[in-house]
């Protein structure tokens, strides 16, 4: 298919957890979470254009650019080809609907706890909105609901919300000012499903109740700092212990605040200015020479985790 007229462009942000709890399984199996999710500066983009039928019927077609583009799937397990799908068939039904070509320009690492697919699916729902509003708000969030569960909080678009009952309430709150932060995003994957069961069976708290300040004091950094917690944190640490050295590392920086976001494995530190920022990259990019002299033939080195400046919230 051949584009014929753009549609709109969005930017598509990553996220981090600021604050992550985890409760008991309700009725359909699912945890229940309270989450603080903060929108950072690192996005990918999302193009939409209108395209033309080649004689085999109307559809959504996409293509995959950008330098993180090898290995995201392009066909319909890609999270923006779902959504857009998905708001198609509801907004038109089978009759009249639109063929729609999107371009996904790659710059979050994928399966990273960034909730970069869940954030090109929410920039879709943007686009397809704007450009056909055919939905209310409230069909908008259950259809994001539906696809994951960051979908909701990327279709808001706001800087930061906090979040219950897999990410379908939000309350978007009034986000302190930017901070400089670093994404440390090693080349590890987690897989959600069995880092929530890893969690099941820790002695990590899953079921009590959590109290937050109001939303006023949700606006400051200080509140926030101390309300940081990542349910998630200590069990996926526990069987990646590269990744718990990596964190010790980060917190030795003296940041703000330092986690794991999401179930991993990308961990993210917030500093209180730039030169702190700046100190604490130099010393995470420092070779580890002293592991290389241990042995003669010293093994070859894992690739190293790829270091992000990043803003939060945005």
């Amino acid at each position: 298919m051949t584009g014929a007229g753009e549609i709109g462009t969005a930017e598509a942000h990553a996220k981090v957890n600021l604050r992550l709890r985890v409760f008991a399984r309700d009725e359909t199996g699912f945890h229940g979470v309270e989450t603080v999710l903060a929108r950072t500066s690192l996005s990918d983009t999302v193009t939409l254009s209108a395209a033309e039928s080649d004689g085999a019927g109307r559809g959504v077609t996409l293509s995959v650019d950008g330098p993180l583009a090898e290995g995201v799937p392009d066909g319909p397990d890609n999270l923006c080809r779902q959504a857009a799908e998905r708001f198609l068939a509801r907004a038109f039904g089978k009759r009249g609907r639109p063929a729609v070509h999107i371009r996904l320009t790659k710059r979050i690492p994928m399966g990273s706890g960034l909730g970069g697919g869940s954030a090109d699916a929410g920039a879709t729902l943007r686009l397809l909105a704007a450009r056909w509003p055919r939905l209310e708000t409230r069909e908008l969030v259950e259809l994001a609901g539906e696809i994951g569960s960051d979908v909701p909080f990327a279709l808001l678009g706001v800087p930061m919300a906090l979040g219950w009952e897999r990410g379908r309430r939000l309350l978007p709150l009034r986000p302190p000012r930017p901070r400089p932060a670093l994404l440390v995003c090693p080349p590890i994957h987690v897989s959600t499903p069995e880092a929530y069961d890893w969690l099941g069976r820790t002695d990590e708290d899953a079921g009590a109740a959590s109290v937050l300040p109001g939303a006023t004091r949700l606006a400051e950094w200080d509140s926030l700092e101390r309300l940081a917690r990542n349910d998630l944190e200590a069990p996926v640490l526990a069987r990646h212990p590269e990744l718990s050295e990596l964190l010790a590392r980060l917190r030795s920086c003296d940041p703000a605040l330092a986690a794991m976001t999401g179930s991993g494995s990308t961990l993210f530190a917030i500093f209180r200015d730039e030169p702190a920022r700046a100190r604490a990259r130099q010393t995470l990019a420092a070779p580890a020479r002293a592991r290389a002299r241990q042995t003669l033939a010293a093994p070859a080195r894992p690739e190293a985790p790829q270091i992000l400046d990043v803003s939060l919230p945005v």
